[in-house]
């Protein structure tokens, strides 16, 4: 149930139910010791210090100032560590829910990691594990996903259509007959030109051919069937990849920045789908697979 100010309140589990009653026992247990630690560091105080008045030791005059010594370091020891477990308690009651909301919060969007580029092993790694679970699907959506041009990880997937035989791949490609597509293009040769670096002006035509030729090669003849390469008619505006519950995602940024090896990456639960933005990538991906198979009924040339 949600308030007026957008807030996600939801009822506490078992676990959190239990972690709360341990937590108020533990409280009152450093309560508890405080208190004795307290009354006992008094009342020792206070019979020694009644027999060195009267001048009769209760042990020795040695042996008194030695116990007395020794019963103060341990009560006020005692007292003083259930003291700053009070404080410490009090700093995380006041701190933790705020902490447990963040948290609920990212769970609810999905967010399982961010990676600076399609460059970070760590991201390759990751879309490898998650290519590895994948038995159902694999979709991907952008201008060109460059990032498959890493043969690495179209050969994993090559080997999983041979291993899963469920598993199908469709990748949907920004078309070059689309206007933002070829103004994108023009965007960046542009900037590179300015900046005297090369730019392959091809992208539009070589990424989806290399994709799909090379997916064809090691997948196997049997397994042609299950790989979809198509060039949709709109412009993507965001790459995704998602392989059955993992999604990774990725802004196109400036002319100046390549997409995918210079923007960032987002890793998502594709099973939350509660959150704002789990729920938009998956309409997103949704979209562009109903124009993908609009563009095959029409009959359009595969890349």
């Amino acid at each position: 149930m949600n308030d007026s100010k957008g807030r996600r309140h939801m009822r506490p589990s078992v676990a959190e139910r239990s972690i709360a009653v341990e937590r108020r026992r533990f409280r009152n247990f450093l309560w508890l010791v405080a208190l004795l630690s307290l009354t006992l560091l008094v009342l020792v105080q206070v019979v020694f210090q009644r027999g060195s008045a009267s001048g009769s030791a209760l042990i020795g005059r040695g042996a008194d100032e030695v116990v007395l010594a020794a019963t103060s370091a341990v009560f006020g020891a005692a007292l003083g560590s259930a003291l700053v477990g009070i404080l410490l308690d009090e700093y995380q009651r006041r701190f933790s829910g705020r902490v447990s909301e963040y948290d609920q919060f990212l769970h609810n969007e999905g967010l399982i990691a961010v990676y600076e580029s399609s460059q970070e092993p760590a991201l390759l790694s990751a879309m490898e594990k998650a290519i590895s679970d994948a038995r159902a699907e694999v979709v991907g959506v952008g201008l060109g996903l460059s990032v498959l041009a890493n043969r690495v990880l179209l050969l994993r997937v090559a080997e999983r259509l041979s291993a899963e035989k469920s598993l199908r791949v469709r990748i949907h490609l920004g078309s070059p007959d689309n206007p933002g597509v070829m103004n994108r293009m023009r965007e960046e040769e542009a900037w590179h030109r300015s900046n005297d670096l090369a730019y392959d002006a091809t992208w539009p035509e070589f990424l989806p051919k290399e994709i799909r030729s090379t997916l064809e090669r090691y997948a196997g003849q049997a397994n042609h069937s299950r790989i979809e390469v198509t060039r949709i008619r709109s412009c993507p505006t965001i790459g995704v990849l998602k392989f059955d519950k993992r999604m990774f995602v990725f802004l196109y940024g400036a002319p100046d920045m390549r997409g995918g090896s210079q923007s960032v990456w987002m890793e998502l639960d594709a099973t939350e789908r509660t959150g704002n933005l789990n729920s938009f990538i998956l309409k997103y991906i949704e979209y562009f697979s109903a124009e993908a198979d609009e563009v095959r009924r029409m009959g359009a040339e595969a890349p």
